[in-house]
Parts: C-alpha cells; sequence; structure tokens
C-alpha cells in the first residue's frame, strides 16, 4: 500500500471540505485553493462518484492555476483518473506532470503503477474475452454434435 495513491479521506474530513466549498459558493466566489482542497478529498475518496466530481473539480481548475498550482492540479488528474480505472487519461496527466519535471517521485511511481495496472487489467481484459471465445466455440461444437445425431 502506498500512502500517495491509496489512502482515503475520512468522511468527516470530507464533510468539512465540502461544507467549507458550500459556503463559498452560497457567497458567489469560490477560491482556487478552496476548489482544490475539496478536489484533493474527493479524489481521495473511496466512491467513484466522489472521485468522478473532483476530477471534474480540477478539471475547471487546471488553466486557471499558477505553474505551481497546475503542477499539483495534474497530480491529482492522474491520481483521480488511476483511481477510476481510466489509466489512458491518467497516463496522460502523469507524462505532462513528467513533462515538466522528469524525476518527480511521485509523478514516476504513479506512472509504474498506472502501466502496471493498465498490463494487469490488459491480461485480465484477454483472457476474459478468450475465455467468452471459447465457450462460444464449445457451444457450437456442442450445438453441431446434437444436430449431427439428430439427423441420424
Amino acid at each position: 500500500m502506498d500512502p500517495d495513491f491509496d489512502d482515503v479521506v475520512s468522511v468527516e474530513d470530507l464533510m468539512a471540505l465540502e461544507r467549507r466549498y458550500a459556503e463559498q459558493r452560497q457567497g458567489g466566489a469560490v477560491t482556487r485553493s478552496c476548489q482544490f482542497e475539496y478536489a484533493w478529498g474527493l479524489v481521495r475518496s473511496p466512491y467513484g462518484g466522489d472521485v468522478r466530481k473532483g476530477v471534474a473539480l480540477l478539471q475547471e481548475l487546471l488553466p486557471k492555476g499558477t505553474r505551481e498550482e497546475q503542477r499539483d492540479y495534474v497530480f491529482y488528474l492522474a491520481l483521480g483518473n488511476y483511481r477510476l480505472k481510466e489509466y489512458e487519461r491518467a497516463l496522460e496527466h502523469v507524462e505532462r506532470l513528467l513533462g515538466a519535471e522528469p524525476q518527480n517521485p511521485q509523478g514516476l511511481r504513479l506512472r509504474r503503477r498506472i502501466r502496471d495496472s493498465m498490463k494487469r487489467d490488459g491480461l485480465l481484459g484477454a483472457a476474459i474475452v478468450g475465455g467468452v471465445a471459447l465457450g462460444v466455440a464449445g457451444l457450437a461444437g456442442l450445438l453441431g454434435l446434437a444436430i449431427s445425431r439428430a439427423r441420424h
């Protein structure tokens, strides 16, 4: 388990971030830092819907941030997409981060993790497709055998 990628935010902390964000929205102006903190919490939620919402908030922030803020936005966009198993998007974001900071240790570890997951899920996907194809071929063979016997 890697705390940079696997930690989840506590319900209490996420609720506090959400309250602060809602208060600022009601007031008419949400600061970038408040939106980022809320998005950060959402990306670290164990619930996919929360993670998606966090990714959307980060996407909104990306063009508005300073260079340093954008580094954080891009990292958490990569992490959020990784947690959603949207590996291609996650890889695009982490590559963007590494383009600006080639030796970023978090980025390098996340890229390795994304690629490992892509390989693992790709093999799993191929195994599922292969199993389905084998099942269909077996069923067709049995059907053909049954039809052949019925004719004789």
